[in-house]
């Protein structure tokens, strides 16, 4: 399956109480739940020095793979990457990167 990258696209993330693993994404009145955990990646020395250490969750949610980020400095959560299921929303045609893929292993 074929992630495509996109700009960072800030959401809002329901997460887990204690182990903060995240159990629904939402925007722009979208909801969708969080179905499977596929990978974990904590960045805490490869970062740029702007947007400090971050964490990378690829999930499964009802209908679609996605790849959140959540910023510690910021304490924000962004998608950085979709696969084609999410291709309608109102953000995947205006924040794509340039030649950007991400395959899943």
């Amino acid at each position: 399956m074929a992630m495509q990258q996109i700009a960072p696209v800030a959401v809002k993330v329901t997460a887990h109480w204690r182990t903060g693993a995240p159990t629904a994404v939402a925007f722009e009145g979208i909801v969708r739940k969080v179905t499977k955990v596929l990978a974990l990646r904590r960045e805490y020395g490869a970062y740029r020095a702007e947007s400090g250490p971050r964490t990378l969750w690829e999930l499964e949610t009802e209908d679609a793979a996605l790849v959140l980020s959540f910023s510690r400095r910021s304490g924000a959560w962004s998608i950085e990457a979709f696969d084609d299921a999410w291709r309608t929303l109102p953000f995947a045609s205006t924040a794509e990167v340039p030649g950007g893929l991400l395959s899943h292993a």
